[in-house]
């Protein structure tokens, strides 16, 4: 009884020191809309929206709005946070289809998100910007446009004088933070395993054969 106790307790603090270490929005634009329209993110159109953050976060992932043709998903895209309005990519993320669905217009819509390596920024105002998406069936692939607090701007690339200020048109995406553990969690989940290999040690030395 007490071997099963012990066990509990160890398992309470891994789970006490893993739900430290998950995700939290650092910023949000509001969710999904999928009844306005959509800016292009490929075919050599890029979009950015800005994004103002109190205090220094690091960013771990992201996710989005993403609007393609019927059947169609949107696989992969280049992605960008800068302290400017430009379109300079910080990465290529692999991404995971979430929950959607078609809309009214035909359209697939659904949440894509990804993480990424750590990205560390002090509080200020930010530009994150997506281009260069890829979809499964080589389609346009679009942003959803959700009119949150945002200010968007959409740019052809190459075309360095193109800014279109997209002014509350923004799109809709979340940015991710995650933490990890305090100093004071690591120590109660490594007392936790302590406690429950001493158990198990003490439980092998009782063994005894006939």
């Amino acid at each position: 009884m007490r071997i099963k106790t012990l066990a509990l307790i160890g398992a309470s603090f891994l789970i006490l020191a893993t739900s430290s270490a998950e995700a939290q929005i650092a910023y949000t634009n509001g969710g999904i809309d999928g009844t306005i329209s959509g800016w292009t993110i490929n075919s050599g159109y890029a979009l950015t929206n800005s994004f103002t953050l109190s205090s220094t976060t690091t960013i771990t992932g992201f996710t989005f709005g993403g609007w393609t043709f019927a059947g169609d998903t949107i696989t992969s895209v280049d992605w960008g946070i800068s302290s400017s309005v430009d379109y300079a990519i910080s990465g290529t993320a692999s991404l995971t289809k979430g929950s959607g669905g078609t809309n009214g217009f035909g359209y697939d819509v659904y949440e894509y998100g990804s993480s990424i390596a750590p990205l560390t920024l002090a509080a200020g105002t930010y530009y994150f910007g997506l281009q260069n998406a890829g979809t499964s069936q080589g389609n346009l692939a679009f942003w959803d446009v959700n009119n949150g607090p945002s200010v968007a701007f959409e740019n052809q690339i190459g075309n360095v004088n193109g800014y279109l200020v997209a002014g509350t048109n923004s799109a809709a995406f979340t940015l991710l933070s995650g933490s990890v553990p305090e100093p004071a969690s690591w120590a109660l989940m490594l007392g936790g395993f302590g406690l429950v290999g001493g158990a198990m040690r003490r439980r092998r030395a009782s063994v005894s054969f006939a």
